[in-house]
C-alpha cells in the first residue's frame, strides 16, 4: 500500500500543477451563479485556499514557477493585498481566514518554514514552534482566533493548537503515531486532521470536550485524513486505498460515507464543508481534474455544470464554501479551440485563475 503522504495530496497536487489568467473582477450572472475573478499579485497566478463567511478570501499569488510567491488577502473593496513574508523569508502561503479578517498560513524564514497569523492592524506575526522543533505550518483558524496546524522536528510531525493567550500547545496523537497534523477547526474548538505513521494514517477528531478520536477509513482502505469540520460536527476529507483517494463525510450518528465521484473520474478529495453540510472538493483521473459540489439533496455535481456555458475556464477544484454558499474555486484554460468544458484537457503550465462563485 502506498504511503498516505504520497497519495493524500496527489489529487490536489495535480490541481495546483495545472492552471490560467484573465481580467480580474469580472462578474456574470447566469447558470445559477454569478462569478468574480480574483485579482492576482504580480506574476499573474494564484491559488485561493481560505474563504470567510463575509466573503473574504486568502491564498497565495505570484509566479507560476519559482520563488517570489506571497500570501494574499482579497476583499471586495480592497481586492488583492500582499501579506508579504516573515523576516528573512522569500515565499509565503495563506490557507485560512476568519470573519474578523485574521489570516493564517506559513512563510519561510532564514532557516525554515514558520506558521504565521496576519491582521491588517498588526501585520504578519510568527507563531513559533513546539519545543525542540525547527518548522511549523498553520492550516486553519476559527472565529475565536484558535489556530491549528503542525510543527516538525526530531520527534516527527506534531499537531498543534495556538491561542493568543496560551501560545502553541501540542494535540495528543494516536498511540504510536509519529505523524500528526491538524487540518481544520470549527467555531466550537473541535479540531480535525490525521494521525499515524509514515505509511498508515487515520482521520482524527479532537473534541473540545474530550481527547482524540479515530474516525477510521472507508471499507477496504488503509489511510485517511480529515480536512474540515463544521459547527454541526460533520467532518469531510479523503480515504485512500487500492482504488485511490475517495472523498468522505463523517457524522457521529452515521460514521464515514463515500461521497462518490464525478462521471468518469477515479479519485476525489473533499476539502471544505459549510454549516448546511454542503461540500466542495476536487475529482479527477490521470488526465482531467474537476471541481465538485456535493449536497445531500443533489449528490455530487461538477462545478463546471453550475456555471454558464461560456465560462472561460475549466474549474479544477473547489477549495472553500462558506455558510452563505459562496465557493472559491480555481481553474485553467482549455488547451484547444472548440473543446468543451466536460471533455477538455487543460494546460499544465498556465497561470492558475481564481474565482469566487455566488449563487443567485
Amino acid at each position: 500500500m502506498p504511503a498516505y503522504n504520497s497519495r493524500k495530496w496527489q489529487l490536489i497536487a495535480c490541481v495546483l500543477a495545472i492552471a490560467s489568467h484573465l481580467t480580474a473582477d469580472r462578474t456574470l450572472a447566469a447558470g445559477g451563479y454569478k462569478w468574480v475573478e480574483l485579482g492576482t499579485l504580480p506574476g499573474g497566478s494564484g491559488v485561493a485556499r481560505g474563504l470567510s463567511n463575509n466573503g473574504e478570501v486568502a491564498g497565495r499569488s505570484g509566479s507560476l514557477h519559482g520563488s517570489g510567491t506571497h500570501a494574499f488577502v482579497w476583499t471586495p473593496d480592497r481586492n488583492s493585498e500582499d501579506i508579504r513574508v516573515l523576516p528573512g523569508g522569500e515565499d509565503s502561503r495563506a490557507v485560512s481566514i476568519n470573519t474578523h479578517g485574521q489570516v493564517v498560513g506559513f512563510s519561510n524564514t532564514q532557516t525554515s518554514l514558520h506558521a504565521f497569523i496576519w491582521t491588517r492592524q498588526g501585520g504578519i506575526q510568527d507563531l513559533g514552534l513546539l519545543a525542540g522543533d525547527f518548522g511549523s505550518k498553520a492550516n486553519a483558524i476559527n472565529d475565536a482566533g484558535q489556530v491549528v496546524g503542525s510543527s516538525s522536528g526530531p520527534r516527527g510531525i506534531r499537531a498543534f493548537i495556538w491561542t493568543e493567550g496560551g501560545g502553541m500547545q501540542e494535540l495528543v496523537p494516536l498511540p504510536g503515531a509519529t505523524y500528526t497534523e491538524a487540518l481544520g477547526v470549527n467555531n466550537l474548538g473541535d479540531v480535525v486532521g490525521t494521525s499515524g505513521t509514515s505509511q498508515i494514517r487515520h482521520a482524527v477528531l479532537w473534541s473540545s470536550t474530550g481527547g482524540i478520536e479515530d474516525l477510521g477509513v472507508l471499507p477496504n482502505d488503509a489511510s485517511s485524513a480529515a480536512n474540515a469540520i463544521n459547527d454541526a460536527g460533520e467532518v469531510v476529507g479523503a480515504s485512500v486505498g487500492p482504488y485511490g483517494s475517495r472523498a468522505f463525510i463523517w457524522t457521529r450518528s452515521q460514521g464515514m460515507h463515500d461521497l462518490g465521484a464525478l462521471a468518469g473520474m477515479s479519485e476525489t478529495e473533499a476539502l471544505a464543508i459549510n454549516k448546511g453540510g454542503d461540500v466542495v472538493g476536487t475529482s479527477g483521473d490521470k488526465v482531467n481534474v474537476r471541481g465538485f459540489l456535493w449536497s445531500r439533496t443533489a449528490g455530487i455535481q461538477d462545478l463546471n455544470a453550475l456555471v454558464p456555458k461560456n465560462f472561460p475556464v475549466v474549474l479544477e477544484g473547489g477549495f472553500g464554501i462558506n455558510d452563505q454558499g459562496q465557493i472559491i474555486a480555481i481553474g485553467n484554460i482549455m488547451n484547444m479551440p472548440g473543446q468543451n468544458r466536460t471533455g477538455a484537457q487543460v494546460h499544465h503550465s498556465s497561470p492558475i485563475r481564481m474565482f469566487l462563485l455566488t449563487h443567485e
